[in-house]
C-alpha cells in the first residue's frame, strides 16, 4: 500500500477478491434449489392431508345442519351424493329448494380425489322428526368417506346425524 494525502489506496492485487466467485454462487444457487424443492413436496402432503379432513368435517357439519332444517321445517331434507362430480346437495323434497351444494374437486375450494357414501342409493333423508333413514347402509351408522392422496378420512353418523371423523 502507498499513501496519498492520508488516505489508504488500494494495490491492484488487493481489489481482486472483491465479491463471489461463479463456483460460489453455483454452490450457494444448488443449495436454494434443493430446500426449496423440499420445502414444497413437504407443503403438498400438508395440504392434501388437510383437505380430506376439512372435507369430513364440513360434511359432518352439514349433516347436523340438514337435520335441523328438517326439524326446523317440518318436512323431509335430502343430502344426494354425485360421487362421480365429487359433490353433494342438500335439498328440501317437497319444495325441491337447495340449502347446501358442496363441490370437492380439484379446482374447488377443497380438492378431494374422490368420496363415497357407503349407502345404497347415495342419499340420506332426515324426516320432519329430524331422524335419517339408514336403511340402505345395512347397519345402525351410515358411513362416509373422503380421500386426497393417500389420506383418507371416514364420517360415521347415527340415524339422529351425530357424527364421528375419523383417519384411517
Amino acid at each position: 500500500m502507498r499513501r496519498v494525502r492520508g488516505n489508504v489506496v488500494a494495490t491492484s492485487e488487493d481489489s481482486t477478491r472483491l465479491g463471489f466467485t461463479v463456483v460460489e454462487m453455483l454452490v450457494a444457487l444448488i443449495l436454494y434449489t434443493i430446500s426449496l424443492s423440499l420445502a414444497v413436496s413437504v407443503f403438498s402432503g400438508y395440504q392434501s392431508r388437510t383437505a380430506a379432513q376439512r372435507a369430513a368435517q364440513v360434511f359432518a357439519m352439514d349433516l347436523s345442519f340438514a337435520r335441523t332444517s328438517a326439524v326446523r321445517g317440518r318436512e323431509v331434507v335430502v343430502v344426494d351424493f354425485d360421487e362421480a362430480g365429487k359433490s353433494y346437495l342438500i335439498r328440501r323434497q317437497e319444495s325441491g329448494d337447495t340449502l347446501v351444494k358442496r363441490e370437492f374437486g380439484q379446482d374447488d375450494e377443497i380438492p378431494l380425489d374422490f368420496l363415497n357414501l357407503q349407502m345404497s342409493g347415495d342419499t340420506v333423508a332426515f324426516d320432519a322428526r329430524g331422524v335419517a333413514d339408514l336403511s340402505g347402509s345395512g347397519s345402525s351408522l351410515g358411513k362416509a368417506s373422503f380421500a386426497a392422496g393417500v389420506t383418507v378420512y371416514d364420517v360415521s353418523f347415527n340415524v339422529m346425524g351425530a357424527s364421528r371423523v375419523d383417519s384411517r
